[in-house]
C-alpha cells in the first residue's frame, strides 16, 4: 500500500514542513504529501498515512477519510481545537487506531481523559540527522538565532472579532516597547559573545502555497541548523532538530504563557536549556551540554514507523 505524509498548505510556519520532512527521511518507498486540513475528503486509492504534528485549524474536518489507514505518532491537539475536534465520532475513530503516539504530555493527558490508550512518542523531528544537511559552509563557533522573540511581537487581532481587536490595539504600544527593549538587551548580550552569528526565520511573511515550497524552506532552515554549533530560538521545531543534530540549544521561553503555546512544550522542555531573557547574562555556553535523552524516543519512533510500513 502506498504511503502518505502530512503537510500543511497555507501555513506561515516552516516548522510544519520540518515535521513533514522528518517523516519523509524515514521512508524508503514512494509517498504523497496530504494536506493536514483536508484529510477527511481524501477519495483516492487506499493509502497508509503517518499522522503527526499540530491539529488543527479546522477541527470539524476530522477524522480522516476511511481510505486512509493511519499511524498516529508525534500527534498534538491544540487546546483551542480540542472541544470541537474530540467529538464522539473522533473518539471512536481514535479508539480503532490506538495506542496514539502523543508528541507531548498535554495531548497524552487529554486523550486519556477520553479513555484512549496512548504513549508519549515525543516529536518525529528528533530523528533528523546532521549528516543529511551539513555542508562546506560549516565554521566552528557559530551561533544561529531563529526567531528568538517572535512571540513577543505585537499583533492586532483583526480577524477575531471587534472586542479582541480593540483589546489587542490598546495593548499594542506596551507590547511593542517590551519587544524592542528585550531585543536591545539581547543584541547587547550577543555582541559580547565570541561567536560568529547567523540568523534565520521559521515564520515567513506569505503563506506557503505548495508542498514543494514548504519542503524547500524546511531544508534551508535545517541546513543552517546543521552548520551551527549553537541555536538560540523560541521555536520548538527549530530547537528539537538542533537537539537531534547534537547542537547546544538555548530556548528563549518568552511569550509562551497562553495555554495554546505552553501545552506544546510539556514533556519536551527537558531536551534543551530553557530560560527567560533576564537569565541569559548568567549563561555560560561552555556549561551547556548536548542532550542525548531524546535518543530513546527517536529510536522508538523509527521502529514504530518502519513496523507500520512493513505490515
Amino acid at each position: 500500500m502506498k504511503t502518505g505524509v502530512i503537510g500543511c498548505l497555507n501555513t506561515k510556519n516552516i516548522g510544519d514542513y520540518i515535521q513533514t520532512l522528518a517523516v519523509i527521511k524515514l521512508l524508503e518507498s514512494d509517498y504523497k504529501i496530504l494536506d493536514r486540513e483536508s484529510l477527511d475528503v481524501y477519495q483516492e486509492k487506499p493509502r497508509k498515512v503517518i499522522i503527526n504534528g499540530w491539529f488543527m485549524e479546522n477541527p470539524t474536518n476530522f477524522p480522516p477519510s476511511r481510505n486512509l489507514n493511519p499511524l498516529f505518532i508525534s500527534f498534538h491537539i491544540s487546546p483551542a481545537a480540542a472541544n470541537k475536534m474530540l467529538t464522539n465520532k473522533t473518539i471512536n475513530y481514535l479508539k480503532q487506531h490506538q495506542p496514539i503516539g502523543c508528541r507531548d504530555e498535554y495531548t497524552q493527558r487529554l486523550l486519556e481523559k477520553h479513555h484512549l490508550k496512548t504513549f508519549l512518542s515525543s516529536c518525529v523531528t528528533l530523528t533528523l540527522h546532521k549528516k543529511d544537511f551539513i555542508n562546506s559552509s560549516y565554521r566552528e563557533n557559530r551561533a544561529l538565532i531563529i526567531g528568538a522573540f517572535d512571540r513577543l511581537k505585537p499583533n492586532i487581532e483583526i480577524n477575531k472579532g471587534f472586542y479582541k481587536m480593540l483589546i489587542s490595539a490598546v495593548k499594542s504600544p506596551y507590547k511593542l516597547l517590551n519587544y524592542q527593549t528585550k531585543i536591545l538587551f539581547f543584541n547587547r548580550w550577543l555582541k559580547k559573545q565570541n561567536l560568529k552569528l547567523d540568523f534565520a526565520n521559521q515564520i515567513v511573511e506569505n503563506k506557503i502555497s505548495s508542498h514543494t515550497e514548504g519542503i524547500k524552506l524546511a531544508e534551508e532552515v535545517l541546513r543552517k541548523i546543521a552548520n551551527s554549533d549553537y541555536v538560540i530560538t523560541s521555536r520548538i521545531h527549530s530547537a528539537l532538530p538542533a537537539v537531534a543534530m547534537g547542537k547546544k540549544v538555548i530556548f528563549i521561553n518568552e511569550g509562551l504563557d497562553n495555554v495554546n503555546h505552553s501545552a506544546r512544550l510539556v514533556g519536551l522542555e527537558s531536551f534543551f536549556t530553557s530560560i527567560k531573557l533576564k537569565e541569559i547574562r548568567m549563561l555560560n555556553f561552555d556549561s551547556i551540554k548536548t542532550d542525548i535523552s531524546h535518543k530513546i524516543y527517536s529510536k522508538k519512533i523509527i521502529e514504530i514507523i518502519k513496523a507500520f510500513l512493513n505490515e
